[in-house]
């Protein structure tokens, strides 16, 4: 087997088991549920970070606190989503794991206004 053959091959093997540990780490490193509020975790494991910022600030895809939607528009929009985002069965994110989504995002404070943050203000 030559060598491409085999890094293609131990790379398809072993990308799950990569995928997998990176699943539980976030951009600190390895993520511990007493230095998060509730909800971190799986809002990382989920990957939500990826396009809605590691606090719900927005990215590629829409912002989602600042304000935060009801929790029964929240949940709809993560099992039918109107857009590109994937969809989220109950298979694969229970209601209980949703819930503490939706509460990690709810303890997110709300950004300062501009005019408040010295730096910005021009003074």
């Amino acid at each position: 087997m030559n060598i491409i053959k085999t890094i293609l091959v131990i790379a398809i093997f072993h990308l799950p088991q990569v995928m997998a540990q990176d699943a539980s780490r976030d951009f600190l490193g390895e993520i511990n549920d007493s230095d998060h509020p509730d909800g971190y975790r799986e809002y990382v494991e989920l990957g939500c970070w990826q396009c809605h910022g590691f606090q719900g600030q927005g990215g590629r895809a829409a912002k989602l606190v600042d304000p935060l939607m009801p929790y029964d528009g929240f949940a709809m929009q993560v099992r039918k989503p109107r857009n590109i985002m994937p969809v989220y069965s109950p298979n694969v994110l229970s209601d209980a794991r949703l819930k503490k989504i939706y509460s990690y995002l709810q303890n997110i404070p709300e950004s300062p206004d501009p005019d408040d943050i010295p730096l910005l203000s021009g003074d």
